[in-house]
């Protein structure tokens, strides 16, 4: 590997073994800037909150971060906070060959990423049928509304239209059968 190539490796003096690796530190590197820049003249109770939020939103991976992290762990001692009221950093990686069996049941805990995709999954399949079934349930309801003969909100007004004048049809019916009977019975009207 010629200089160059060692230098655009190289962040905050860690080389890495990747861009991905580089890019990744980088993010960290102005991350620890940001928190720096907040943190300034500030308590240890403040320090320790921000550096007990770290860890536990597992924000640095890389030496980088956690560089910064030990940075912090000394600053706080230096402030006066006992060694022991400080959290150790926790290191993501396995850096020993030889695997033991609490290493081994480390290495287990990383798999349900696997299952946490399937279960999204999963649950994706179960909303798409839902929302199907939902859809067959309307399209069946419009149907209904169509083909029925009770009125419904949406042919409401014509089905009153229609029975007033159905009604109104029937009475000139009568009406008229009755003229008509007068007329018979020469029944004069005394209108």
């Amino acid at each position: 590997m010629d200089e160059e190539a060692k230098r655009e490796l190289t962040v905050n003096g860690f080389q890495f073994g990747s861009k991905e690796d580089v890019e990744l530190a980088e993010q960290e590197l102005s991350t620890v800037k940001y928190i720096e820049g907040r943190i300034q003249n500030r308590g240890s109770d403040t320090i320790m909150s921000v550096y007990k939020g770290a860890i536990e939103r597992k924000m640095f991976r890389t030496p980088v971060g956690y560089a910064y992290m030990h940075d912090l762990q000394k600053k706080m001692a230096a402030m006066g906070v006992r060694r022991e009221d400080i959290p150790g950093v926790p290191l993501y990686q396995i850096y020993n060959n030889n695997l033991s069996e609490e290493v081994t049941q480390r290495r287990t805990i990383t798999i349900p990423k696997r299952k946490k995709k399937s279960a999204i999954i999963r649950m994706n399949r179960t909303l798409i049928m839902v929302n199907i079934i939902l859809i067959l349930l309307i399209i069946a309801l419009f149907v209904i509304n169509i083909k029925g003969s009770t009125p419904t909100v949406l042919n409401y007004k014509y089905a009153i239209e229609n029975e007033y004048a159905s009604w109104e049809q029937e009475l000139k019916e009568r009406e008229n059968a009755v003229r008509e009977k007068e007329r018979e019975l020469n029944i004069v009207n005394n209108e």
